[in-house]
């Protein structure tokens, strides 16, 4: 079987789930507005992500019904913005260079910047979930996430 624990199989197999009810939205939607282009691709990634499901089904996976309820209601838009969204980003910002100092005394990090962190553990975690809130709060764009979305 997997060397997975159970609830990361389950987790993924929630996402990989949730993406493949996504992607066959998109491929109907393309279909419907004619986009041969857009259809084509999101075939694709219906076919590649079911492909996924089938896996981690074989694999032992099972829906994780608690994420699935999350997913099925996500963060309402006037809740991204909030002053305390705001003073956590800030204050994660803040502490992504000690981060990278950590890493870099542990021997895990690079010479450069590379996907938001120089740092390539505890930076490069604290890295993705400043780009998570900074995307909530800004919405996608380079200059904001430096495209780590």
């Amino acid at each position: 079987m997997s060397s997975l624990p159970q609830g990361t199989l389950d987790s993924l197999q929630t996402h990989a789930v949730s993406a493949l009810e996504s992607s066959m939205i998109s491929q109907a939607l393309h279909a419907r507005s004619g986009n041969p282009k857009g259809e084509e691709l999101a075939r694709s990634a219906t076919e590649n992500v079911r492909a996924m499901v089938g896996i981690l089904h074989r694999l032992g996976a099972h829906e994780d019904q608690q994420a699935a309820a999350a997913l099925a209601h996500p963060i309402p838009f006037h809740a991204l913005d909030t002053p305390d969204v705001r003073e956590l980003l800030a204050g994660l910002e803040a502490l992504l260079p000690v981060a990278e100092r950590v890493d870099a005394a542990r021997g895990r990090a690079c010479a450069e910047v590379i996907g938001g962190s120089a740092g390539l553990d505890l930076a490069e975690d604290l890295a993705q979930l400043i780009a998570r809130i900074s995307l909530e709060v800004h919405g996608p764009g380079e200059a904001v996430t430096g495209a780590r979305e």
